[in-house]
């Protein structure tokens, strides 16, 4: 039986590919082929490489958001706010210096080309690469410029790209991790906030960068009486409407393929430091595949 998977986008949401990844590996189940997008390829990515997920998931399960300085090269600009290369030599630890091609396993990933909007899927060339091209968020990472083209996440044209797996798999499954349009809990922070008493501003104020941010994201525009979403929020909302949109007109012209929704609601995309949780989701997500698809 030749099993496809697809893992989705979904920053930290993502983390949960990790325990899929990892009952399956524990059952001795190996799947035939892999594409990933955004936090899906650099997960699928490792895993097709030979990286064991059980020692993965030791080393992301107690993740301190102090880690991010590790691999993380802040470099404001206009073009973005991380320049990847300390990125890439973090994939390094995980992939060593390998060709796509060479991989035991089937595996794709896909970028965004920014320039012309186009979908990028990477099927053969060099995996660090492709990787760090399907994960730099727009705005954050800077633009990965490979062979002419300047490229961006994944999830921005395919979040969950199960075209990309080949043809032949018997059995095709998308693992979609959101991010999902969080409506009802955005709007309940908003309003909690907008009935609260507002408090007096300090006149000090020290300069650093963090203190900016925050003096920057509590500025609420043109009506000071109302509490609008910050920066991120309606960036991050911005992008879960796009990709919903984008995930469900894919699917509509995909056949025999089963969608998994792990139960993330109640985490964000940010929500690395609990990574633990998130992966045990994924984990007994895996076991419920395994027990009701695979084994049935």
């Amino acid at each position: 039986m030749k099993l496809g998977i697809s893992l989705g986008s979904g920053a930290a949401r993502g983390l949960s590919h990790i325990g899929l990844l990892k009952a399956f590996e524990e059952e001795g189940i190996v799947p035939y082929a892999i594409s990933g997008s955004s936090m899906g390829a650099l997960i699928g990515g490792i895993y097709a490489a030979g990286y064991e997920m059980a020692t993965l998931d030791k080393k992301i399960r107690n993740l301190d958001w102090k880690i991010f300085t590790e691999f993380f090269d802040l470099k404001i600009s206009k073009n973005g706010l991380v320049d990847g290369k300390k990125i890439e030599r973090f994939i390094y630890e995980f992939t060593g210096d390998i060709n796509i091609s060479a991989l035991e396993i089937k595996f794709s990933c896909v970028a965004t080309d920014v320039l012309t909007g186009r979908e990028v899927v990477f099927k053969s060339g060099n995996l660090i690469k492709a990787l760090r091209a399907s994960i730099s968020f727009p705005g954050i990472f800077i633009p990965q410029y490979y062979e002419d083209k300047f490229l961006i996440d994944g999830g921005i044209r395919n979040p969950v790209p199960v075209d990309a797996l080949p043809s032949d798999c018997d059995i095709r499954i998308a693992v979609d991790v959101g991010p999902f349009v969080v409506k009802e809990k955005l709007e309940g922070r908003i309003n909690s906030v907008n009935k609260r008493p507002q408090k007096s501003k300090k006149n000090g104020f020290g300069f650093s960068i963090n203190n900016m941010l925050r003096e920057v994201l509590s500025k609420n525009g043109a009506h000071e009486d109302i509490i609008y979403p910050n920066i991120f929020e309606t960036l991050v909302q911005t992008i879960a409407i796009m990709q919903n949109s984008v995930f469900e007109s894919k699917m509509n012209g995909i056949k025999n393929c089963m969608v998994i929704r792990p139960k993330l609601e109640k985490y964000k995309l940010t929500d690395f430091t609990q990574a633990g949780d998130i992966i045990d989701i994924g984990y007994d997500e895996g076991k419920k595949i395994i027990r009701e698809v695979l084994f049935e």
